[in-house]
């Protein structure tokens, strides 16, 4: 054996602890499913999914098309565990094969009818970061970027539905009931616009949707889809009436031809939206 081989497998030797090690840490950040192993064996994965791990709570999105969830599905903190079976609860999650890069997730389904999870047996999901569908990065980016705004577009931002009024009438009165409303307190849902993306949020449905939207100056918008060309097709045209500059009303017409508005607030703190989410779902687990 050469001088130079010894040396290049005393350097292999001297790294192989700090690889090893490397793959046992807690996975933190935002990861895409790349696999999952199930009961088809091995497949791509078969949803657009990703996992917010964070040192207080893990959140899971999906995402179909233009609409999303996020949800606190796991209800716990994804840690490295290693492959090996947890001795007090053989059928304990596993996290391992971890660190900035991705992760690898084993649990134990019993889910009777499912296409991939099989029946009393355990699936496996392979997660890595910096991967987005087109849908995904840009919801991602609207909800843990901080709150903006630009006065060439006063819809640019995040807004909060404070309630419902019937009528426009007497605005001002009717804004100091809402604010002391039940409904006001529980933040309902939340608009987040960026330049050509409206994300729509609600806390009932712990999910939303994404649609391009445009705007001609400040009283009228229309949310939709989008044709080959680019165009919104499809769209809803909303009149806007502003109630102050932080504040305006959205003009919807139901089905039975009656017209009603949803009262929108701009969310003046710069805290991202995900920050808000994922205290009320810490509140929750501690209940």
């Amino acid at each position: 054996m050469t001088k130079t081989v010894k040396l290049l497998l005393a350097a292999a030797c001297t790294f192989l602890p700090i690889i090893a090690n490397a793959q046992t840490e807690n996975p933190r950040g935002i990861y895409k499913m790349m696999t999952l192993t199930g009961k088809q064996g091995e497949i791509k994965a078969p949803f657009d999914q990703y996992k917010i791990c964070t040192d207080s709570l893990t959140l899971m999105l999906n995402v179909q098309g233009r609409v999303f969830s996020l949800a606190n599905t796991d209800k716990t903190v994804l840690n490295y565990t290693g492959e090996e079976p947890d001795t007090n609860n053989a059928t304990a999650t596993r996290i391992y094969n971890s660190n900035a890069d991705h992760f690898t997730l084993k649990w134990w389904s019993n889910t009777p009818t499912h296409l991939y999870f099989p029946h009393n047996d355990w699936c496996t999901e392979y997660y890595e970061s910096g991967k987005y569908s087109n849908n995904a990065k840009m919801i991602l980016d609207a909800l843990t970027s901080p709150t903006v705004s630009n006065p060439k577009n006063a819809f640019l931002g995040t807004w909060r539905m404070i309630g419902m009024m019937d009528e426009l009438h007497n605005t001002k009165q009717q804004l100091k009931k809402l604010r002391e409303s039940n409904t006001y307190k529980t933040n309902i849902g939340y608009l987040i616009f960026t330049p050509n993306r409206i994300i729509v949020y609600s806390n009932n449905n712990r999910g939303g949707s994404i649609d391009h939207y445009c705007y001609w100056g400040k009283k009228k918008i229309m949310i939709g889809y989008t044709n080959e060309k680019g165009d919104i097709n499809k769209a809803a045209e909303h009149k806007i009436t502003w109630l102050s500059k932080d504040c305006f009303a959205m003009e919807l017409h139901l089905d039975n031809f009656r017209t009603d508005y949803e009262i929108w607030e701009r969310v003046t703190d710069t805290t991202p939206l995900f920050n808000k989410i994922a205290s009320q779902c810490i509140s929750e687990n501690h209940k």
